[in-house]
């Protein structure tokens, strides 16, 4: 037998351990004003729900803003950018929750007094 170790010799090379702390000096950043975070918040925000992860209340705001007509899963799909399946799954969660109803092949939001005053 050779007295050679086989394998993973390369990794002799830089065993040494990295310094703790970073060796370029830090920047700091800039803080933004007020009137700036302000302006950027001059649309109108979506509707926060409990219970419903971010993606769920994606879809329940874009149900919410195609109106009192109600949306079928293809319009959804259009509006808010997920699939087909993914749409069904979101807006049986929200039947679930009493914040959607099926009628006939169109969904429809429910709105619940607590959540048109947030």
């Amino acid at each position: 037998m050779s007295k050679r170790q086989k394998g993973r010799r390369h990794r002799r090379v830089n065993r040494t351990p990295r310094p703790v702390g970073s060796t370029r000096p830090s920047t700091a950043r800039p803080e933004s004003r007020p009137e700036q975070r302000q302006e950027a918040r001059a649309e109108p925000r979506p509707v926060s729900v409990s219970g419903l992860g971010r993606h769920e209340a994606r879809t329940f705001d874009g149900l919410r803003a195609l109106g009192d007509g109600g949306a079928s899963v293809d319009e959804l799909c259009a509006t808010v950018g997920y699939q087909a399946r993914t749409i069904l799954k979101h807006v049986n969660g929200l039947a679930g929750h009493g914040l959607a109803e099926l009628r006939g092949d169109r969904w429809y939001a429910t709105v619940v007094g607590e959540l048109a005053d947030r």
